[in-house]
């Protein structure tokens, strides 16, 4: 099989793009002994260049990079997180919505590479997808400033609190439930009752991996913040660094610049799977040329 992983945004700049080109990921991606899964986060970052038709010299070469990689299915999107989620919640199996060909995008970028203009219809459902990111980081950044309150508020009222001897699994063990329910009631969209996708959680947790890990990390962020630094800064990213990390549910690794957070947090939500830089990711591409891969 395949080593399936995805990318951060963070690395497509020009000199990581220049050190992939270097170590022929393309060719381990063609030879199928590499597998590379587009994910929205990585849209994100690109929905000006589709809007506005244009495109930074210095975006150029690491998007033509992005394109010339043979693409894998792309998780499906559908209204965020919460539409995932909830169609995890009224018991689809995970190849009932998790993949779609997102072929669509792939001719987006090329088109704007290459000068074109998007038509008034490809450019309204960008824009309908900007406005729902931007949407969400507007509330995030409300939830952080309210999250940060309390932790300021726990760490005042607790002075005596051993950041360095807090440990997640006990602060997750004691606040999962709760927090599930929590969020199905007040974050899920559904046709379904929200009682009636309360009983299924309860009774099928272990067919929602993405919710149960979504659940995960929103709990992690405050654990962090609270017990890893005397200076509780919570970064405004951290909604998008979990969202990204859910996808490791289906791949094997993601490769990432970051040294902080998201890097933090993949260690303790995904132990079992690869978080790389660029060099470390580029150290296993021989190998994989001539050595069976992982499963």
């Amino acid at each position: 099989m395949s080593y399936k992983f995805i990318l951060d945004t963070n690395v497509l700049d020009n000199e990581s793009v220049s050190k992939l080109k270097d170590a022929d990921l393309l060719g381990a991606c063609n030879t199928g002994k590499f597998a590379f899964c587009f994910t929205p986060v990585l849209l994100k970052e690109r929905s000006d260049f589709l809007l506005q038709g244009t495109m930074p010299e210095t975006a150029k070469g690491p998007i033509q990079f992005l394109l010339s990689l043979r693409w894998q299915k792309f998780f499906n999107d559908l209204n965020g997180p919460g539409g995932i989620l909830a169609s995890e919640l009224e018991g689809k199996l995970p190849s009932e919505y998790l993949f779609i060909n997102f072929s669509q995008i792939r001719e987006n970028l090329e088109l704007v590479l290459q000068g074109g203009e998007l038509s008034d219809r490809a450019k309204k459902e960008v824009q309908r997808d900007k406005y729902r990111w931007s949407g969400q980081k507007q509330q995030n950044c409300a939830a952080y400033k309210e999250m940060r309150k309390q932790i300021d508020n726990h760490l005042r009222k607790n002075p005596s609190l051993t950041r360095k001897g807090s440990r997640f699994a006990d602060f997750r063990d004691s606040n999962f439930e709760k927090t599930a329910i929590d969020k199905i009631q007040k974050s899920i969209n559904s046709s379904i009752p929200r009682d009636k996708l309360i009983e299924f959680w309860k009774k099928n947790q272990t067919r929602c991996p993405y919710f149960n890990k979504f659940v995960e990390g929103e709990l992690f962020k405050p654990w962090y913040f609270m017990s890893s630094q005397q200076d509780p800064k919570i970064d405004p990213n951290a909604y998008e660094d979990i969202e990204h990390l859910l996808f490791l549910n289906s791949v094997d690794g993601i490769v990432s610049n970051e040294l902080g957070f998201m890097k933090t947090a993949c260690q303790e939500l995904f132990p079992d799977k690869d978080f790389m830089t660029v060099d470390q990711f580029i150290s296993r591409i021989p190998s994989h040329f001539t050595s069976a891969v992982k499963t």
